[in-house]
């Protein structure tokens, strides 16, 4: 058994027995980690409020040759969710998200991109208010960190790259645009145009989210029916490809897209 030193994002916790913790963790260097915590819910003072979810911390594990459960040894905070709890809307967002990372990823396995982007993410919904486009933005960054991203570029049947106003077909089940062409043959959304590239842009960070603002340019703006369209595309690909529900997502929903 060898103690690893380490920082970690709190995914979720759960009580154990009657005194103890089961925390679920996503470390810098180690990727996801299931860890106990003795004592860890009987004890106000053993690790305090430390292994509360969203906490971003440094922690210290007892690891056996990364076989079974870990146990906590030391925990100490370096970023707090305090404030976040009161706000439901916030809890829901950080919630999603880290149920998100738990649910694709593999124990054990590194990603140091993806815990960079949970813990900017976990920073940012502390900070801002966040919208339709703020969350489709970090859902996308994270479908790419993990290597599921929509192909938004070239069609998936032929290869060919489709240009912007030609990108209105969509096949959930091949996992990205397809030309005109291939629609003809092919089972696939047809959506409304200008969503597709819209979709593909919130890949990438707005001046306007950059720094905060709520306006958007008008370049930037798209209404219901084609928003609606964008995130209908993105349930039912990771439905499909992934192959998981998300208990979080459904009151998200009620928060974010009504």
């Amino acid at each position: 058994m060898s103690l690893h030193k380490d920082r970690a994002i709190v995914l979720s916790k759960r009580v154990y027995a009657e005194s103890d913790k089961i925390v679920r963790l996503f470390t810098l260097n180690s990727g996801k980690v299931s860890a106990i915590a003795r004592g860890g819910n009987k004890s106000f003072r053993r690790f305090m409020n430390t292994l509360e979810p969203f906490n971003h911390i440094n922690v210290e594990y007892f690891d056996r040759h990364n076989k079974g459960m870990a146990r906590i040894e030391n925990a100490d905070i370096i970023e707090t969710n305090s404030g976040m709890e009161r706000s439901l809307k916030k809890v829901c967002i950080a919630s999603f998200f880290t149920e998100f990372t738990d649910k694709l990823t593999k124990e054990r396995e590194k990603n140091e991109n993806l815990f960079h982007t949970l813990h900017e993410l976990l920073k940012k919904v502390r900070e801002w208010q966040f919208t339709h486009e703020t969350v489709l933005h970090y859902q996308l960054r994270m479908l790419e960190v993990l290597g599921f991203l929509p192909n938004f570029t070239n069609c998936v049947q032929c290869g060919e790259v489709v240009p912007d106003d030609r990108k209105i077909f969509f096949s959930v089940e091949r996992g990205g645009i397809i030309c005109t062409r291939c629609s003809d043959f092919l089972p696939c959304r047809v959506c409304a145009e200008g969503v597709i590239p819209w979709l593909s842009s919130m890949k990438e960070i707005p001046i306007y989210f950059e720094e905060g603002l709520t306006e958007k340019s008008d370049t930037q703006k798209v209404n219901g029916v084609s928003l609606l369209q964008a995130r209908e595309i993105m349930e039912e690909f990771v439905s499909f490809h992934l192959d998981v529900e998300f208990k979080s997502y459904r009151l998200l929903k009620g928060f974010i897209f009504t």
